[in-house]
């Protein structure tokens, strides 16, 4: 085996772990909404002794539909990265609900920091690793026809002997 293909495998292993790992992850994330991630109910703040992680929380349990709003996107990232044909589409999905993540855990002193901050590392791997192809998708300007095709018109000749 040379050193190429086996570079080909390596990163083509990376992408297939990347790509499974986030979307167990976000499966979990996902299907946690259902019984309640997030405080419900009567919430009065006390700055002085509740934590900015349990106003985030009550925050987001307020709105049942935003909590299916939430988990509808995750668990549809998760289900287009398990797909190889759609798998980009996913981490296009994936990267800004990982990243909303990782800001609200920085700002809020939620303990998931590290988790959600790897998740989000792997999802810009994921882009980068799909360059060429996002590339030739949104940054290529392909010549569109300058020319329209134009039937041709057959001259019918009759030959008379």
């Amino acid at each position: 085996m040379n050193k190429k293909s086996s570079l080909k495998k390596l990163k083509m292993s990376t992408i297939t772990a990347f790509r499974w790992y986030l979307a167990l992850t976000f499966f979990i994330y996902g299907t946690k909404i259902y019984p309640g991630q997030f405080s419900t109910g009567d919430f009065i703040f006390d700055s002085t002794k509740d934590s900015a992680m349990q106003l985030a929380w009550h925050f987001f349990g307020y709105s049942h539909p935003y909590n299916l709003f939430i988990a509808f996107g995750e668990l549809t990232a998760a289900l287009l990265l398990l797909i190889p044909r759609t798998a980009t589409l996913g981490n296009i999905i994936y990267l800004p609900i990982t990243v909303n993540i990782t800001i609200l855990n920085y700002c809020f002193g939620i303990p998931a920091l590290g988790i959600s901050s790897v998740l989000t590392l792997m999802s810009i791997s994921l882009l980068l690793f799909e360059y060429k192809k996002l590339r030739m998708i949104f940054l290529a300007n392909p010549v569109i026809g300058k020319e329209s095709i134009q039937p041709k018109k057959i001259k019918k000749q009759v030959n008379i002997n």
